[in-house]
């Protein structure tokens, strides 16, 4: 499916809901979070194809991978992160919305100790 119809049958989503909340039904809360998942499962689908043309692309050049997937795996956990404190944010649970983006941040931070552990070997080998 194209990323232009997916964004017309979102906002037509998008359009109910708000139809729904102003009904006073709580029916749209779910419409909303089903939305999401929608566009998360077909971003994650997209994401796919270019994780395999970047190990390609590193596979051609001879460099090492693990550092790559360590930042591919950072960057999916802050995307992940940022949606799921979204929902809460949007369905009412702000104080957990902040404690998942905490908790992200500081998985990010400790997922990221091996690059910059590299950087520091790095640096130190060139200093005299």
């Amino acid at each position: 499916m194209s990323f232009y119809k997916i964004m017309c049958g979102v906002m037509v989503g998008v359009l109910l809901a708000l139809q729904l909340k102003q009904m006073g039904s709580p029916v749209w809360i779910y419409l909303s979070f089903l939305l999401s998942m929608f566009v998360l499962f077909y971003a994650v689908g997209r994401l796919t194809f270019v994780m395999e043309f970047l190990d390609g692309v590193l596979e051609d050049i001879g460099l090492e991978s693990g550092y790559f997937e360590i930042l591919l795996k950072i960057v999916g956990i802050s995307y992940l992160c940022e949606f799921v404190s979204n929902v809460c944010r949007e369905s009412g649970f702000v104080s957990v919305a902040g404690q998942i983006e905490i908790g992200g941040k500081l998985t990010m931070m400790v997922m990221s100790m091996p690059i910059l552990l590299a950087i520091v070997n790095t640096i130190t080998s060139v200093l005299p």
